[in-house]
């Protein structure tokens, strides 16, 4: 890997995307950035979509890696580690950045040496009026949301500002922080395989002391879920195990002793909904599979806890998930049974 500086590397995943990859593609091709690069991850897509990006990279526009479905997490970390940019835009393949979006996102990294993530406003492709995310926040119990997500742009989420994080639907990032925060040969955690890696990272980048900036000016449609919407039992698994992984990991470095109290409290109401949600032989599942990635989990926090300056993320101060009127309005076993993922 030779890193070439000023150049965006582009990392797709197709998991049977054909509704949708194509037009992600042409939508990178029409950035008014010039330097940039592309990569397609086939995850074993079996939709028809393999044989279009196959035309299209025999085109010459980018490179594909076609294998078997290894998860978000690994494919990503694929993509990145055969990339040769200097930032790097990690993109849904159902995801279409506005011309400009690469552009601005390259120049925002210029205000700040410690900006390791850059992330732009993301609107709802069916109607961009209704926002997707504007970055991420994480909560005292450790859970993390994306901004805004549902609703109506108001120009309410307009101002530049830092956020915790951002969602990898089309989050920028600049090389040396994916290498100051990598564990091995891993950016995003590849246990988690789907779903809330990107929180994991955007956490351990806050604890190394990186700052996520949201722009508004960037703007990417969204189509959500465009390749996993029909997976809701495979979907509800996967949120409830990383949930707990994202947790142990990570959270318990800054958790103070009534966060762990709100924490204790939102997993039992968990707990209670997962019997509503999931039959048995998934809770057992689930259980198994947390039991084996335990000490996993306890040796990967380990290597977490020297930032290389001081953190940047600070739990003092910060609202509770669980107590905010709006959501204790709407009922609070429905409120706990809300996934630490939008799907």
């Amino acid at each position: 890997m030779k890193i070439q500086s000023g150049l965006v590397s582009v990392v797709i995943i197709n998991f049977n995307s054909i509704e949708y990859i194509e037009r992600c593609i042409r939508t990178i091709e029409a950035q008014s950035y010039s330097q940039i690069e592309i990569l397609v991850i086939d995850n074993g897509s079996t939709d028809g979509s393999l044989p279009l990006v196959q035309r299209i990279s025999n085109e010459g526009r980018l490179r594909l890696f076609a294998g078997a479905n290894v998860g978000s997490s690994k494919a990503n970390n694929l993509g990145i580690r055969e990339s040769n940019g200097e930032f790097v835009l990690v993109l849904n393949a159902d995801a279409f950045p506005l011309p400009d979006y690469i552009d601005k996102c390259v120049k925002a990294f210029s205000k700040d040496i410690f900006i390791g993530t850059v992330i732009g406003k993301l609107v709802s492709d069916a109607d961009n009026s209704i926002i997707d995310s504007a970055g991420l926040y994480f909560y005292r119990e450790g859970v993390a949301c994306d901004r805004g997500a549902g609703e109506k742009d108001c120009g309410q989420y307009d101002k530049e500002e830092f956020v915790d994080g951002a969602c990898c639907a089309a989050a920028m990032y600049r090389r040396s922080m994916l290498e100051d925060i990598r564990i091995g040969e891993e950016y995003y955690d590849e246990d988690f395989f789907a779903f809330g890696e990107d929180f994991d990272l955007s956490f351990h980048a806050c604890l190394r002391g990186w700052r996520t900036l949201y722009l508004p000016s960037a703007v990417t449609r969204h189509v959500r879920g465009g390749s996993t919407c029909k997976m809701t039992e495979v979907l509800y698994c996967l949120g409830e195990r990383n949930t707990r992984l994202f947790l142990r990991k990570g959270f318990m470095l800054v958790a103070r002793p009534s966060d762990k109290i709100l924490l204790a409290a939102l997993l039992l109401g968990r707990k209670i909904t997962q019997i509503q949600n999931l039959s048995f032989s998934a809770r057992r599942r689930i259980g198994k599979e947390l039991e084996e990635l335990r000490k996993k989990m306890d040796h990967k926090r380990s290597l977490l806890r020297n930032p290389h300056r001081a953190s940047v993320f600070n739990m003092t101060g910060r609202r509770s998930y669980l107590v905010l009127p709006v959501l204790r309005r709407i009922g609070i076993l429905k409120y706990l049974n809300r996934d630490l993922h939008s799907f």
